[in-house]
């Protein structure tokens, strides 16, 4: 094999390299992420308060204090309602931003853990919730309403104060607006799932009501599609995407439910979507409430998720059969009721008396469960009954370091699901010649068994040939990695002779609680609850990243270190 150009110096480092090129962040972050629970607006004046004076709040934050739910709460997900024993973390989790929009985002830790102790219960007609006396609850203090907000607000201030929970409510924006479906495709497929059925390539109704059947030719007549009728039985001669879809309106149990695309269309389309539904299986009462019965309990709980981006509300809730047991069978029937605007905001422990009887504390032994979001708030349902709640303080910052490092390196880091990576593309830019060999100081010899290794120091014959067949190949690998570039060959192609000895560069955004969790793992501390042995390549990465952090947050890291290096 050739050797490099002579013009083309090749470099050896043992080193990492570590810039903090942004750190928004501080101890006050965690102070006044964690007062707004008790002090509401008035917590911003924790933002420039000396945080030194505010220590034993922060070591209490750190001893574990995330709150969690019950094994009978749900929560939902891109894949509908989940319980918390059920949720893997891997799931799309819908959340509610500080400016009312509701997103779909991706956890940064999963919490499961055991619970044998008191929790806060919450509890009257449209709420229902069993969470940790620590949990942050969404909610809004009864105050002079010029002073009420929504704050994150610890379940155990329910029962010193009255509080007002959001049921639902938010603004939804699809992300792809471009792929919308016609409103009379909409109000169709929502008629479809409560009244039709599919038989060969068309969509059957069996139909006796008037204002049906009214429905029914309008919608039809509106979309382009034709419609016969045989006696009660009509048949809609739709075009490919209907019953494509119209086919996709069953679950492997034959029970109907809404195509999951379905319920990510723009706002008007879901409107169209529950006019649809509400016209075939929904009814409303004289007092205005509308309500809609089905046997599928899939279905009931994607009608609530169909409220909640309408900006409503719904409760689920097993009914009794009505007069007419035919229409249903034996199957279990749901009712889903659909709050009004001035509903969506439930009032708890409103008197001394009410709070006596709404919140109480029950004792629970078993498993208590969270994830910890971006925004800090989820979508939670306990026996059919929804609500927003909250979570962690130690996320309110974010830190940007700027890393170089051999690929072997960020092979390890980008395990960590808890930050958001850049990297340097060898697809896009010839890669640079500079290669790691150990120092030194590197220990080289495994000793012990699998999941018991200790390295010690090895020869001075050991590290040299280490360091001379390490550059010997890496020489090589880049005499190889130009030729094929010579020849014409893509960069993507030519860098898969690159060993993983050859230095990248990247940027890593996290925030405190992330980053405590990383250090937790990749760092081996005298101290530490739980004892990790890391590659020392990524512990020097790791050592660099806390010595700017504990510079920026000296007394979040101090009471990190008096907590065994747990991340909270």
């Amino acid at each position: 094999m050739s050797t490099p150009d002579e013009n083309v110096e090749i470099v050896f480092r043992s080193d990492m390299k570590v810039e903090l090129v942004r750190g928004n962040a501080a101890d006050n972050d965690v102070l006044f992420a964690a007062r707004v629970s008790t002090k509401g607006e008035q917590s911003l004046e924790d933002i420039d308060a000396d945080a030194s004076a505010s220590t034993g709040l922060i070591n209490y934050l750190m001893r574990d204090r995330h709150g969690c739910y019950d094994d009978q709460t749900e929560v939902l997900t891109g894949d509908g309602w989940k319980r918390w024993p059920d949720v893997t973390g891997n799931e799309r989790f819908v959340t509610r931003s500080a400016s009312g929009a509701i997103v779909y985002q991706r956890a940064q830790r999963l919490i499961r853990r055991p619970h044998n102790g008191p929790m806060i219960r919450v509890r009257r007609a449209n709420v229902d919730l069993l969470v940790t006396p620590d949990h942050r609850m969404l909610a809004k203090r009864r105050r002079q309403p010029h002073r009420e907000s929504w704050d994150l607000v610890p379940a155990r201030d329910f029962r010193d104060a009255c509080h007002r929970i959001p049921m639902g409510g938010g603004d939804w924006a699809a992300d792809d607006t471009e792929g919308s479906f016609p409103p009379a495709f909409m109000a169709l497929i929502g008629f479809f799932i409560g009244d039709g059925y599919s038989s060969g390539s068309t969509s059957a109704f069996n139909l006796r009501k008037e204002r049906e059947i009214t429905f029914l030719r309008t919608e039809a007549e509106r979309a382009g599609y034709a419609l016969t009728q045989r006696g009660g039985r009509f048949s809609l001669i739709a075009d490919e995407d209907f019953r494509l879809f119209a086919k996709l309106c069953y679950d492997s149990e034959r029970a109907k439910v809404i195509p999951d695309r379905l319920l990510e269309q723009p706002v008007d389309g879901l409107a169209e979507l529950m006019r649809g539904l509400m016209h075939s299986d929904g009814s409303v009462s004289a007092t205005g409430k509308r309500m809609y019965s089905t046997t599928s309990r899939v279905l009931a709980g994607q009608l609530q998720e169909l409220a909640l981006k309408l900006g409503q509300a719904a409760v689920v809730a097993e009914a009794p059969l009505d007069s007419d047991p035919a229409h249903y069978g034996s199957k279990t029937r749901y009712r889903v009721t659909i709050y009004r605007d001035r509903n969506l905001e439930p009032k708890v422990g409103w008197t001394t008396t009410a709070r006596e009887q709404q919140v109480t504390v029950e004792e629970y032994t078993g498993h208590v469960y969270c994830v910890t979001v971006p925004n800090g708030v989820l979508y939670v349902r306990r026996n059919g009954i929804p609500a927003w709640c909250g979570n962690s303080p130690f996320e309110h910052n974010s830190m940007t370091f700027y890393v170089e490092a051999p690929i072997l390196v960020f092979r390890e880091f980008m395990r960590h699901r808890i930050a958001s990576y850049n990297e340097e593309s060898g697809r896009y830019r010839q890669m640079r010649p500079v290669f790691y060999v150990p120092g030194p100081e590197r220990n080289l010899v495994q000793e012990g068994k699998p999941g018991a290794y200790t390295f010690v120091e090895g020869t001075k014959e050991q590290h040299d040939t280490t360091v001379q067949v390490t550059q010997e190949s890496c020489r090589q690998a880049y005499a190889a990695y130009l030729a094929m570039l010579d020849a014409g060959v893509a960069r993507e192609v030519a860098r898969g002779v690159l060993p993983v000895a050859t230095y990248s560069s990247m940027y890593v955004t996290m925030n405190a609680r992330s980053l405590m969790n990383f250090l937790s793992l990749r760092t081996k501390h005298e101290g530490s609850h739980f004892p990790s042995f890391p590659q020392r390549e990524i512990e020097m990465v790791a050592e660099q990243m806390e010595t700017e952090w504990a510079r920026l947050m000296p007394l979040t890291h101090a009471a990190f270190q008096a907590n065994g290096r747990v991340a909270p």
